[in-house]
């Protein structure tokens, strides 16, 4: 009895804090969730943890995919088409400037990568998509930059931003899932940090970072996000250079 009441009061302090709703594995804001008052109300809150991870499991990545630019002169895939795009719909945006980042332009594009030591040999994997994905898309990687870790990188990615040579950066690494929120703050301060580094210097930063808390496993089927990363950085650089 005296264990059971611990769960509920556990269960109470939880379910009061809660300001987002799990459902099949998205997060749905709204009102925080009632008060469980005996054993019987904390089980949904059990459920919901057995659902979602559930849902975690069924959204799990292929180890490989094909990354779409919907609507750019790179796309090689015919079936991703937009509304604006078909002759049905095309006549409502006449008058209208309706385009995607990067139309237009094969302009090459100069790249900097910078990546994180830990987990060599997915590392290794990652930049070799970046590599392969800058040749597809006819851009370059021209400078790499190997740093011990995701918090040492802004400071090489603020440099490489100085360099009127390149014209995006690219950020690879994996913060993985730990016993502490420690990757968790690492990846939003970082993601901060990057973001504010782009607005500043008008140059993109692609994140290709898988995390914060990703397991073994998950990193495995997401070593394309190196080369997503890259072709939305090449997109981006054409738009910016654009007149």
């Amino acid at each position: 009895r005296h264990n059971s009441r611990l769960t509920t009061l556990r269960t109470s302090k939880r379910d009061m804090s809660a300001t987002a709703a799990i459902h099949t594995g998205r997060i749905t804001l709204g009102a925080p969730a009632r008060v469980a008052q005996t054993r019987r109300h904390a089980k949904p809150a059990r459920h919901s943890r057995i659902v979602a991870r559930a849902a975690d499991e069924r959204a799990k990545l292929p180890k490989e995919y094909t990354f779409h630019s919907p609507g750019s002169v790179q796309e090689t895939d015919d079936a991703v088409v937009f509304a604006h795009q078909t002759p049905e719909e095309a006549g409502k945006w006449k008058d209208s400037s309706v385009f995607h980042v990067g139309d237009g332009s094969s302009d090459p594009v100069r790249l900097g990568v910078v990546i994180g030591e830990f987990h060599n040999r997915l590392m290794d994997r990652m930049l070799e998509d970046a590599r392969v994905s800058a040749a597809a898309m006819g851009g370059t990687i021209d400078q790499v930059v190997w740093v011990p870790g995701t918090y040492e990188a802004p400071l090489v990615v603020e440099r490489m931003l100085e360099d009127d040579a390149l014209d995006a950066v690219c950020v690879v690494g994996y913060i993985e899932k730990g016993s502490t929120l420690h990757g968790q703050e690492m990846g939003a301060t970082c993601s901060l940090i990057f973001k504010q580094l782009e607005l500043e210097y008008g140059k993109p930063v692609g994140m290709g970072i898988i995390g914060p808390g990703a397991t073994a496993e998950q990193a495995e089927g997401r070593v394309a996000y190196a080369g997503n990363a890259i072709r939305a950085s090449i997109r981006m650089a054409r738009y910016m250079a654009k007149k």
